[in-house]
């Protein structure tokens, strides 16, 4: 509601200020009226509609972020422990604000209760127009609501011509609608001076066209501005009405005499065009563009290679040889921690890696220095995926750096896989991913069924014969039995049977999303958290990766954390912490934390993001070239001490 109320003051400062430069001054009443009222509804209507861009400027992103900070108190997805949380500045301001509200509502509801009052008394008759006209004995300013003329039995006897057609026009032409809105605004927005400035220059206008239309039935103008300057030092009676004496007497008469502006100055508002323009394109909400996206556009526009081609380009296209620096790749992830391509250029962020010749595989062989030159136009008909240090090492031959990147071209993914071996997780045939079995063991089952390590009772592999015998012509190419704890695994009908369209997409053109966007994610995971007792006490903080799966219901499934960087406030990681603290305590000294509270504390952290990501409603899934897609999905979350 405050990042609304903000956005239409905003909106109001800059339309008013275009209005007062270029077109108070002139005598367009009608037109300028039409102006005043716009610029109200404008800016109680754009704050509503959330638009969003691809192409963000640096102003862009700053104000996005001052948004997400007025909403979730935070620049970024950090949580703190709620012992620290205190009464912040945001929250002091909306009190102040809603007071100021409050202020205003009470004062307008005693002075309607007032004039509601006031309108029932005296002699009522009813004029030409079928106005009603209400006459009081004691001295009353002239004024008129909706279809009442309220003015003293002395007026109506001698001014009657004038007051009667200078508040008539003030009916006819609505203005008592005007002043409603007016006054909604100033509810709205009691903080802000330009809508007081708004206030006095729409009543102004109001009062210049209802002069004008007395002059304009005959009436002699001397005799009329006598009037008024009796009359300008009469009390007013409502904020919300048309008072004859409202206004500057002098900028009234010099309104009378001046000379009419030329029409072709209304071109003059068309300033307020490119204003809101601005406004909106500096509200609009930054979204993440997907250089995939990008990439198929740019392929369909073009003939595309068959693979054959591209390997035969690939394998005979001649390599510059002038540098001797091996060549190498690295990931480039976006601000969420999601793989989103790879590149030559730069150095890797914290936590991805380089990767020459001897860390890249195709299709379970090692890439040569031509075909990872190349990687751009390999990876853009192929699907890849990371392996870490503890994955993939029996598969393939490496020495155990950081991680492997493991490339599968369209060729290789369309064989068919008919001497895969059956596999069974207590008694029930699980799909493995491709070429999977290859490398079972109790970390990569683990993994994949989403359960510790140590819930992994056996595992029983059976061939020829053996596996025919038990499991007829399914056991052909061999059984892999895998025995695990069922109280840590209860198969799920999604876990049961996969199929090869099952496969789940590291980038994909449409990526999955939370409902409602970042700034929602960023809200949920902010009021969610609870940061733990435990860690916050021995002064553990960090940042967690964590990694899941987005199913194609929208679901999530595959919760791990696959960085941990809690360190202490000092910047010192656990690990680290804790060798120190078994060092001290093998020479007898004392420790503040001993290693296992530091691990406990680390682990704690890591249980509280896995639990509140469980905890998540179902996002929108991932969609590859139109169809529904599973997609692994990196979410950084911080947990940081005051």
């Amino acid at each position: 509601m405050v990042l609304y109320i903000l956005k239409s003051a905003i909106t109001m400062a800059l339309l008013y200020s275009c209005f007062f430069l270029f077109l108070s001054k002139e005598t367009f009443h009608r037109f300028n009226r039409c102006m005043l009222v716009g610029i109200m509804l404008v800016s109680l209507i754009m704050p509503m509609f959330n638009v969003t861009t691809s192409h963000p400027t640096a102003l862009n992103e700053e104000v996005y972020l001052a948004q997400n900070y007025m909403q979730t108190g935070t620049m970024e997805i950090v949580i703190r422990p709620t012992q620290v949380t205190r009464f912040t500045w945001i929250q002091l301001l909306s009190w102040i604000y809603l007071a100021g509200v409050a202020i205003m509502l009470i004062v307008t509801l005693v002075q309607a209760f007032s004039l509601s009052r006031f309108l029932h008394t005296g002699v009522r008759h009813t004029d030409a127009h079928g106005n009603t006209v209400i006459l009081h004995n004691q001295d009353v300013p002239p004024f008129s609501i909706f279809r009442y003329i309220v003015m003293s039995v002395k007026d109506y006897e001698e001014n009657r011509p004038y007051i009667l057609t200078h508040e008539q026009e003030h009916i006819r032409l609505g203005h008592t609608y005007d002043l409603l809105l007016l006054e909604v605004m100033k509810h709205l927005q009691w903080f802000s001076p330009f809508i007081w400035l708004l206030s006095r220059d729409l009543k102004a206008v109001h009062e210049y066209e209802a002069d004008q239309a007395v002059i304009n039935q005959g009436i002699d103008a001397k005799s009329y501005q006598q009037l008024l300057v009796t009359k300008v030092v009469g009390d007013r009676l409502q904020p919300f009405t048309n008072n004859l004496n409202h206004g500057s007497l002098k900028k009234r008469i010099i309104m009378m005499y001046q000379k009419k502006s030329n029409r072709w100055l209304m071109l003059k508002a068309l300033c307020a065009i490119p204003v809101a323009a601005l406004t909106i394109s500096v509200f609009a909400t930054p979204i993440e563009t997907d250089p995939v996206e990008d990439m198929v556009k740019t392929l369909k526009k073009t003939a595309v290679p068959t693979l054959t081609e591209v390997k035969e380009s690939i394998l005979t296209e001649e390599v510059s040889t002038d540098d001797n620096t091996p060549f190498a790749i690295h990931p480039v992830a976006d601000q969420y921690g999601r793989i989103m391509g790879f590149t030559h250029e730069g150095k890797p962020a914290e936590g991805y890696f380089e990767c020459t010749a001897e860390y890249v595989f195709i299709d379970g062989r090692q890439a040569t220095e031509a075909e990872l030159r190349n990687y751009k136009t390999l990876l853009a008909n192929s699907k890849f995926e990371i392996l870490k240090t503890a994955n993939g090492t029996a598969k393939y031959d490496y020495k155990d750096k950081h991680g492997i990147i493991v490339i599968h071209t369209q060729e290789a993914s369309a064989a068919p896989d008919g001497d895969e071996p059956l596999i069974l997780v207590n008694g029930r045939e699980i799909k493995f991913p491709t070429d999977s079995y290859k490398t079972l063991n109790d970390e990569t089952i683990a993994k994949f069924l989403n359960i510790k390590p140590e819930d992994v009772q056996g595992i029983t592999v059976l061939k020829d014969g053996a596996a025919t015998a038990i499991y007829g012509d399914k056991g052909k190419n061999g059984v892999i039995e895998i025995k695990v704890n069922p109280d840590a695994f209860n198969m799920k009908e999604d876990q049961a049977q996969k199929t090869p369209g099952d496969e789940v997409f590291d980038v994909c053109e449409e990526v999955a999303a939370y409902p409602g966007g970042q700034g929602a994610l960023m809200q949920y995971i902010a009021t969610t958290v609870k940061y733990p007792t435990e860690a916050a006490e021995n002064g553990i903080q960090g940042r967690m990766l964590v990694q899941f799966i987005v199913e194609k219901d929208g679901s999530l499934s595959n919760y791990e954390i696959v960085r941990n960087a809690a360190a202490n406030i000092d910047g010192i990681l656990v690990t680290a912490l804790a060798k120190t603290a078994k060092e001290k305590i093998a020479k007898g000294e004392e420790v503040e934390a001993t290693p296992e509270q530091l691990e406990s504390c680390s682990k704690a952290l890591e249980d509280e993001a896995i639990r509140v990501v469980k905890g998540m409603p179902k996002w929108e899934p991932a969609k590859q070239r139109g169809n529904v897609v599973r997609m692994k999905y990196t979410l950084p979350i911080t947990f940081r001490l005051q």
